[in-house]
């Protein structure tokens, strides 16, 4: 995971990008009820156990929303250290991706997400703010290895901007 982290690290801390994340309000623990029926909506479509809406901290990847069995050690933290991160690599490639064995992952394939959750297969795509920056990701995430479809790329695309789209119109209210 050290090649990830240098790779990955200078553009996530980038300054525009973390104040982008502040004006959305997306830098401090809130619930985001208007999120839920998205990640519902990813998790019935891509048929995963676990969806999730991330964003990307300084040093930290923290959810919006998700749906599944989340273990409790993580939902007590409400997220995981920065490099535990499945969508660091949206941050630089900026477009929908997937891997379909993380164990063989030369990235991710000693992460504890997959080496103690079990998290096998990952499908993403990056929320990109009006802005420009990549605030994260919105993902399937599957408990065994699978291919996922072009379609299912593109859909994961749209629900990224749709996801936006509903940061974006909340940023102006108190």
């Amino acid at each position: 995971m050290t090649a990830l982290l240098s790779a990955y690290h200078p553009a996530i801390r980038t300054v525009d990008r973390l104040v982008d994340l502040a004006r959305l309000g997306l830098d401090r623990e809130a619930e985001r009820p208007f999120l839920r029926d998205l990640v519902d909506r990813v998790a019935n479509c891509l048929d995963t156990p676990f969806a999730m809406i991330d964003v990307l901290l300084n040093d930290a990847q923290v959810f919006l929303a998700g749906h599944g069995p989340v273990p409790e050690w993580i939902q007590e933290s409400g997220g995981t250290p920065l490099e535990w991160a499945f969508c660091q690599p949206l941050v630089t490639e900026r477009v929908p991706r997937c891997v379909a064995d993380l164990t063989v992952d030369p990235l991710f394939h000693d992460n504890p997400l997959v080496t103690i959750a079990g998290v096998r297969a990952y499908a993403g795509a990056p929320l990109v703010s009006l802005s420009g920056h990549v605030l994260g990701g919105i993902c399937g995430l599957d408990v065994k290895p699978r291919v996922f479809s072009r379609a299912e790329l593109v859909f994961l695309q749209a629900t990224a901007a749709e996801v936006v789209e509903r940061l974006e119109e909340r940023a102006d209210r108190p």
